[in-house]
């Protein structure tokens, strides 16, 4: 498929709460609260593997229980090392995965994008290993 980049994508969901530290007495996210957040992963490829996969989304099962495991139902202020905003969480993910599953699959992480509502998103764009 000389030429051509291919990419997919697969969207994971959890409910967490968290609040924002620093910020003013009356701002809403400094107050503890809960998002529905919806994770997405974006991974490429130049040339397709197995039947003409980019990744078999069945690889992607150890993200999966990371997420469920570690920050569904969960308070972000005691699960991570980083100020649970949108973009730091993008940013924790996307090391997770090229830590733990990226060296098991044919993809590359593109990007990783967090949103805590339907209206917001942060997107850690990921860029290549030398």
């Amino acid at each position: 498929m000389s030429g051509f980049q291919i990419e997919i994508s697969k969207w994971f969901t959890f409910e967490a709460a968290h609040r924002l530290n620093g910020l003013p007495e009356d701002h809403q996210c400094g107050r503890r609260h809960g998002h529905s957040y919806r994770v997405e992963i974006r991974l490429s490829a130049e040339e397709l593997t197995g039947p003409g996969f980019v990744t078999d989304f069945g690889a992607l099962e150890p993200f999966a229980a990371y997420v469920r495991n570690h920050l569904d139902h969960r308070d972000l202020n005691e699960v991570l090392e980083v100020e649970p905003t949108s973009e730091l969480l993008a940013v924790h993910l996307a090391r997770w995965f090229r830590e733990h599953v990226e060296p098991t699959i044919p993809g590359r992480l593109v990007a990783i994008a967090v949103s805590e509502t339907a209206k917001t998103s942060a997107v850690c764009t990921v860029g290549s290993r030398s």
